[in-house]
């Protein structure tokens, strides 16, 4: 009889370490601190930016040996999905426009944004296309493609979340500069 409460209490706590490990906590990312330079356009700017569903579900993809194989990093996500991280970094890289500038509608579509790893390493691959359209009448001003690549510093997930908050921050400088250009450009 004295050995039944010893006994339940070493059963209790073996039963405890037979409970399976809880999993380990989500990591989130974002693009690191807001850039303090901002870009002043002759127009004020609407942002819209958009992405697939399956790109823009907030998870880390890459594709590591097959081509058509996108797969995502378990445990790392976006604090945002991509099109927002985006579409935030254009805004915080924009001067507002002063009242009464001409309005203008910037659409993104972002067609690529992940990880691929390669011989040597790996690097963030991005792809978008871009529209700016005149905000009545929605008359189309201009268009464009941007792709870019930025290496990995390590073929894991922390160089590739570095690597695309590094490109998507390429991407919107790239845009901006390209907005800047069309501004300068005559009208027709």
């Amino acid at each position: 009889m004295r050995l039944m409460p010893g006994l339940a209490l070493v059963l209790s706590l073996a039963g405890c370490s037979l409970l399976p490990a809880p999993p380990p906590p989500t990591v989130l990312h974002d693009l690191g601190a807001t850039p303090e330079q901002r870009t002043a356009l002759p127009w004020q700017l609407e942002v819209q930016v958009v992405a697939p569903p399956w790109l823009d579900d907030g998870q880390v993809h890459y594709r590591y040996s097959e081509a058509t194989r996108l797969a995502a990093y378990r445990d790392h996500r976006w604090a945002a999905p991509p099109s927002a991280l985006l579409a935030r970094r254009l805004r915080d890289r924009l001067a507002p426009a002063a009242p009464g500038k001409p309005g203008r509608w910037l659409g993104i579509e972002l067609v690529v944004f992940e990880q691929r790893f390669v011989d040597n390493g790996a690097e963030a691959r991005i792809a978008a296309r871009v529209l700016v359209r005149e905000r009545r009448g929605g008359a189309l001003l201009a268009s464009r493609d941007f792709a870019l690549r930025v290496p990995a510093a390590s073929a894991d997930v922390d160089g590739g979340v570095a690597a695309l908050a590094a490109a998507l921050d390429r991407l919107a400088v790239a845009v901006i500069d390209w907005l800047a250009a069309t501004a300068a450009e005559p009208q027709s």
